[in-house]
């Protein structure tokens, strides 16, 4: 304008519109604060002067009026000035702008690094889940394999397998556990049903052996019936023969050896009274005297109390028979047996002495042990005998600790044997 030459309208127009779009921008980034507020109103103002004094000039110069310039030159400060205003106003919302985005940015990378640690927490516990839950799920699958397993090879004593899940896992071990149950019943209730089979063959063995010697027994005592029968019969035929030949002391050894023979044919195991066994014994002792003579001196002493008193058949005889043939038989010059049974109280007391060879201790200890209890060197009565530990045997099944037996001896000096037993009762009638 001030080169003089004429701004054309167009110019104008263009000039407007180029300030109208910067304030058009201005306006649109204002931020919020109240100067610029009223910086924007103040560009507005400006440009509306602007407008006038450019409508001014327009029509003065229409008119012919030369001094239009004025106003071009006012309208053209008005622009600068606004021009400038709106510039700066700019310059200063792009600075703002500019803050604002570095603020924007840094919250926006703040989000970012919270976005990623949120994202990395939510994967680690996504992940620790996960694990607790496949645990959760695998670890009793897991126990229900090597349960089965140790099922499968034969171990049924496996503790039960415990799932908490709530879900088909909880089911299947719960069926699991109920079937190995029922299996250990069904093979417990197998193994008893063959211990129990196993027991009834064990009796059915049991049985046939007893009834196989039960025949045995009673073969045998069909034919013992036949033999005592044909012993008596001949020892009668031997007694008549001597009492006819006149030979008393042959009669009288006869006879002695029938009762004896007689009394042997009892049951061990029956009660008798003290007064029949002594007689026995006396008998027998007579016998033997007859055959050692003067080697043999001999006395068998009961007490009145103790005659009526029971004791087992074959008490006294298997002792004074020990102390005969294996105490005075083997001296050359004999010796003597007695025999003393007394009663005190509610017990019988009984000891047989001999003044025989004897025997060490250690002997005499086994006598009435009970592995000595099928007889022994020196304690067994011999052929036909029953011998000391035979007695002690039945003694201590017939009393148990009530029965007592006791030898003692040494070598050169004799036997000494003490029994002692409950009084058990007298004869009825």
């Amino acid at each position: 304008f001030r080169e003089g030459v004429p701004p054309t309208d167009e110019d104008l127009g263009w000039q407007l519109h180029s300030i109208w779009l910067k304030f058009a921008a201005a306006e649109d980034a204002q931020d919020d604060s109240l100067e610029a507020f009223f910086n924007v109103q103040a560009a507005r103002r400006g440009l509306e002067a602007y407008a006038r004094f450019i409508v001014s000039a327009s029509r003065r110069r229409m008119a012919g009026d030369r001094d239009y310039y004025q106003d071009v030159a006012a309208a053209g400060r008005i622009a600068a000035y606004v021009d400038g205003y709106l510039s700066l106003l700019l310059s200063e919302n792009l600075e703002a702008g500019e803050q604002r985005y570095r603020e924007v940015s840094r919250r926006t990378a703040t989000v970012r690094v919270a976005s990623l640690a949120a994202l990395s927490l939510v994967a680690l516990l996504s992940a620790v889940f996960a694990i607790a839950f496949s645990g959760s799920v695998a670890a009793p699958i897991r126990r229900l394999a090597e349960a089965s397993a140790r099922i499968a090879e034969g171990d049924l004593d496996v503790e039960e397998v415990v799932a908490m899940t709530g879900d088909e896992v909880e089911t299947l071990a719960r069926s699991f556990n109920a079937m190995s149950r029922n299996i250990r019943a069904m093979v417990e209730d197998l193994r008893g049903k063959a211990e129990l089979e196993r027991k009834l063959r064990e009796e059915e063995g049991e049985l046939m052996r007893t009834e196989a010697a039960l025949k045995s027994a009673q073969f045998a005592n069909l034919q013992d019936q036949i033999r005592p029968h044909f012993l008596f019969n001949a020892l009668n035929t031997i007694a008549r023969t001597a009492l006819f030949e006149e030979a008393p002391e042959t009669v009288r050894l006869t006879h002695a050896l029938g009762r004896l023979f007689r009394y042997s044919l009892g049951s061990p195991d029956a009660l008798v009274p003290i007064s029949e066994e002594a007689a026995i014994v006396r008998e027998y002792l007579a016998f033997q005297e007859l055959r050692f003579g003067e080697r043999l001196r001999w006395n068998v002493s009961v007490s009145p109390k103790a005659e009526t008193a029971l004791i087992p058949r074959f008490t006294l005889q298997p002792l004074a028979e020990n102390a005969v043939r294996h105490g005075i038989e083997p001296l050359e010059d004999g010796g003597s047996v007695s025999i003393e049974v007394r009663k005190r109280k509610d017990r019988i007391f009984i000891v047989v002495r001999d003044t025989g060879i004897g025997m060490d201790a250690r002997k005499a200890r086994t006598l009435t042990s009970s592995e000595a209890s099928g007889g022994s060197a020196g304690g067994n009565a011999g052929a036909g005998g029953i011998g000391i530990s035979n007695v002690a045997a039945r003694l201590a099944l017939r009393y148990g600790k009530a029965g007592r037996i006791s030898v003692s001896s040494s070598d050169g000096k004799g036997t000494t044997v003490h029994v002692s037993i409950p009084v058990e009762g007298e004869p009825k009638g």
